[in-house]
């Protein structure tokens, strides 16, 4: 939506509908003076105004595009599937006509058009109308027909999507759905497969915690006979305990993690 709408001063408003703001005139005057609230509510009314008049234009446009799409799909006899815009340049190009070429909208602008077309979306709009623009997106992009502002959506719409699933199934397991706010838990459940559950990732974290090292090793315990600097591919309950610092590294926390089931 252009700028300007959501940059209407207040006193241009007020212009526009024929009301004076006299707040800063001297007192004894008769002209009636209008409270914040009178000011704040003339400025919402004309705001209304220019949205509805904006979207009308965007609607006529958009009548009119398809209009002409139809008009051209006909002529050209193209299948729904048919890029009406890549037959025409064809078609034209053939007939020795010089298209020239025009910059429409970068990548990067489309990218940021999409990612605000989605949170628009969030914000408006509940769980079972977003999931179905999500499918719809996705049936398109499985034939090629997005574009990359469309694609952007679409990844929006699925982290969002994918958010709300792991909260459901962590309040269904009891777990406060907080924990998917921490920068801890999200490091570390980064380290994992997209198909394993939140709430055993949870569990896995909750056991790592766990076995942090709080004392040293019993002299009675075994030795390892891997020297320290090495990857084991399994650690025992006691030796999760004394890698400390070590669990940063990926490989030695996913060994750590599978030495765990077996525990």
């Amino acid at each position: 939506m252009p700028n300007d709408i959501e940059n209407v001063e207040k006193d241009e408003a007020l212009e526009g509908l024929g009301v004076e703001d006299t707040s800063n005139q001297e007192e004894g005057t008769s002209k009636k003076t209008f409270t914040q609230e009178d000011l704040d509510r003339v400025v919402s009314q004309e705001k209304a105004r220019l949205e509805r008049k904006y979207r009308k234009e965007e609607e006529s446009k958009l009548s009119r595009s398809k209009q002409l799409e139809s008009v051209l799909r006909a002529g050209l006899s193209l299948s729904e599937e048919d890029d009406v815009l890549s037959k025409v340049e064809d078609f034209y190009k053939e007939q020795g006509v010089d298209i020239p070429d025009v910059e429409g909208v970068n990548k990067k602008d489309a990218e940021i058009l999409g990612i605000a077309d989605a949170q628009e979306m969030i914000d408006t709009f509940d769980d079972t109308e977003i999931e179905a623009r999500a499918n719809e997106l996705a049936q398109r992009q499985r034939i090629g027909k997005t574009s990359a502002r469309e694609n952007a959506e679409f990844f929006k719409l699925g982290e969002y999507l994918t958010s709300k699933l792991k909260e459901k199934e962590l309040e269904t397991s009891g777990i406060d759905v907080s924990i998917l706010q921490d920068e801890g838990f999200k490091d570390f459940a980064s380290k994992f497969n997209s198909s394993m559950k939140m709430s055993e990732i949870y569990d896995l974290w909750e056991r790592v915690k766990e076995n942090a090292p709080k004392k040293p090793v019993s002299t009675g315990s075994s030795k390892s006979t891997v020297p320290d600097n090495q990857i084991k591919e399994y650690y025992t309950s006691e030796e999760v305990d004394k890698l400390g610092d070590k669990l940063d590294d990926p490989n030695i926390l996913a060994r750590a993690i599978k030495s765990m089931k077996r525990w």
